[in-house]
């Protein structure tokens, strides 16, 4: 990972997008030394508003899982996510027949199937990817009401591209450091295990489509080993292409 240390200054305070005060001041207290880019990032998403705030969405997503030898399977799957009850529910079929799966923020996994279907393949390689998704999906909102709590912020270089690193404190196995865009705030990366190439851990990468409402929802998220001499990796563990959002608002 190419990482040069640079000033926050201007690139962060112009991150930060108009309203960051009164409604917004519980959310920068609480993001503490994230709260510029925190704010900036969850703005940008839209999911707040004055029109209401999203509490479920549900997309099409094309799954691609890989096992220890590289091999990909691919399915299509419709998903909800609910954000007030922190659940991700998938509907999807295997060669057997369709199956209907649930991951909650606790790490419970429940899974509904009729037989033929091979219960244990669909969890061994949904449970993981779904819990991981759930989180990732929150994005910046897993630091605002959840078990993470910024540490840090500053400024970094990585392969060219100036970002704001916000390391965290919680269960390192969900994420070790958030990276955001320092000019549009958007959120770029997370690192979860470690947050230095060569070591074991994992890299998520987000890409983002902006939906007619003026608000914006990943349309791609995958997730790479650690590379040995950059942060993102060659070596996949899944990824989801994400299309037909539907957001409900209350």
């Amino acid at each position: 990972m190419r990482v040069a240390r640079l000033g926050l200054g201007v690139a962060v305070a112009a991150a930060c997008l108009t309203g960051c005060q009164g409604r917004w001041a519980g959310i920068r207290q609480e993001l503490g030394p994230a709260a510029e880019i925190g704010t900036a990032a969850m703005q940008n998403l839209g999911w707040d508003s004055q029109a209401g705030k999203v509490r479920k969405v549900g997309f099409s997503a094309v799954v691609t899982t890989y096992d220890k030898n590289g091999k990909s399977y691919t399915d299509l799957q419709k998903m909800v996510v609910d954000l007030k009850k922190d659940t991700l529910t998938a509907v999807g079929r295997s060669p057997q027949g369709p199956w209907r799966a649930t991951a909650y923020d606790d790490g419970k996994f429940k899974l509904k199937a009729k037989r033929p279907v091979d219960k244990y393949e669909v969890t061994r390689r949904m449970a993981p990817t779904l819990a991981t998704l759930l989180h990732r999906l929150r994005g910046p909102y897993n630091l605002v009401g959840h078990h993470e709590h910024a540490r840090s912020a500053e400024a970094a270089l990585i392969d060219g591209a100036r970002v704001v690193r916000v390391s965290v404190d919680g269960d390192n196995r969900k994420a070790v450091a958030y990276y955001f865009d320092a000019a549009t705030g958007m959120l770029r990366f997370v690192t979860a295990g470690a947050d230095r190439p060569g070591r074991k851990g994992t890299v998520t990468v987000y890409r983002y489509a902006a939906l007619p409402n003026g608000m914006a929802f990943p349309k791609l998220i995958k997730v790479a080993r650690l590379g040995t001499h950059v942060l993102v990796g060659e070596e996949a563990i899944f990824q989801v292409e994400i299309s037909g959002m539907r957001l409900d608002l209350n």
